[in-house]
């Protein structure tokens, strides 16, 4: 397991060895019976061949996926209902370095994907060659664990080749093997994926408790916890993006721009929600940091006309705020298609200055 797999902050640098070594897990937060129910079964090695863990962005389910991974490796026998998060081999699950736990994810960087450093991967989509190298290491006995378990992250981005040949796995999958599918959108798997796996969301968070965690993680940038926790819808990795001074600034130009919508200037914005960006992979993610932040303002300002308690809105008050929203997934789907981010932001400012 890459000691680097952070998921919603994979784009940060790999953690030093010893920052490894000293790494413990994490027990998911606001999960509930069901997910307990689940984790008795990986206790005894009774889970599903095939999970798929599902969730919006920063939600959990890297929490969640290394608890599980832990509960069906774990070789405590004191620890019935969970995994002990103790034990060497939880360590070493936390930490990156446990032999019978293979994380297969995207490339995190552009060098990684150039000609010659590593042609297999792409940050954008998980490839058949990942998919074939991970079942040629499944195929292989337990090293030191009770069994063997992949880990995929972005499951969702693997192409349509890697699908199929995960199939096999999926129908024979070996004594003990197991597989974890992390998806922020499973309707991007095949049906012939789906149809042989078994599906588990990971629950949104209440704001009382993402306000907590942020005054446990990060009490320096209390200022901006409040307005985090109503940004976040439950997502904890996206109240903690909120803390951090880019998505500050990302969220007063967001505000700025529905002040002037009358002088909107699509190009100009843009420009500055990429500025500072020189790979094609931070562009993107700025982007959708900023279509995010426009999203939930969007959402906030709707909201709040539909709960006044005055005589009911006007229709063409709410139509714009409804329509500038339909733009944003728009966008973030063409940002899914590559298309390069200053053109998908261009573009979604502009019909919301025309709506």
């Amino acid at each position: 397991m890459s000691a680097r797999w952070t998921r919603e902050g994979r784009n940060r640098p790999a953690a030093a060895a010893p920052a490894a070594a000293s790494a413990r897990l994490q027990r998911p937060l606001g999960q509930g019976p069901a997910f307990a129910a689940w984790l008795r079964r990986a206790r005894r090695l009774d889970l599903p061949h095939a999970l798929v863990v599902e969730g919006g962005s920063g939600v959990g389910k890297t929490t969640v996926l290394q608890w599980l991974a832990a509960a069906l490796l774990c070789p405590s026998e004191l620890a019935t209902e969970e995994p002990c998060g103790v034990c060497r081999t939880c360590v070493r699950i936390a930490g990156g370095g446990f032999p019978d736990l293979h994380v297969l994810e995207r490339a995190v960087s552009d060098d990684e994907c150039k000609e010659g450093a590593e042609p297999r991967k792409s940050y954008h989509r998980i490839t058949v060659h990942q998919v074939r190298d991970v079942q040629e290491r499944l195929l292989r006995h337990p090293v030191e664990g009770r069994a063997r378990v992949m880990i995929m992250a972005c499951a969702d981005t693997m192409n349509e080749e890697g699908q199929n040949a995960l199939l096999k796995t999926l129908e024979e999958p070996g004594a003990a093997t197991f597989l974890l599918l992390e998806a922020q959108k499973p309707e991007e798997l095949l049906p012939t994926v789906r149809s042989r796996v078994q599906r588990l969301r990971v629950l949104p968070l209440d704001e009382a408790t993402i306000r907590r965690e942020l005054q446990q993680r990060i009490p320096a940038r209390a200022a901006q916890h409040e307005t985090a926790a109503q940004l976040a819808s439950g997502s904890l990795g996206r109240a903690l993006l909120a803390c951090t001074e880019h998505a500050v600034q990302l969220h007063d130009l967001v505000r700025a721009t529905l002040a002037t919508t009358n002088g909107l200037r699509p190009l100009a914005t843009a420009a500055a929600v990429l500025q500072g960006q020189k790979e094609m992979r931070t562009s993107i993610e700025a982007a959708r940091t900023f279509l995010w932040l426009l999203r939930s303002e969007l959402r906030r300002r709707r909201d709040a006309l539909a709960a006044a308690e005055s005589a009911p809105y006007p229709a063409s008050t709410a139509e714009p705020w409804t329509t500038w929203l339909e733009s944003t997934l728009a966008a973030e789907r063409e940002l899914d298609l590559l298309i390069p981010p200053e053109q998908v932001l261009t573009a979604c400012l502009l019909d919301c200055r025309g709506a």
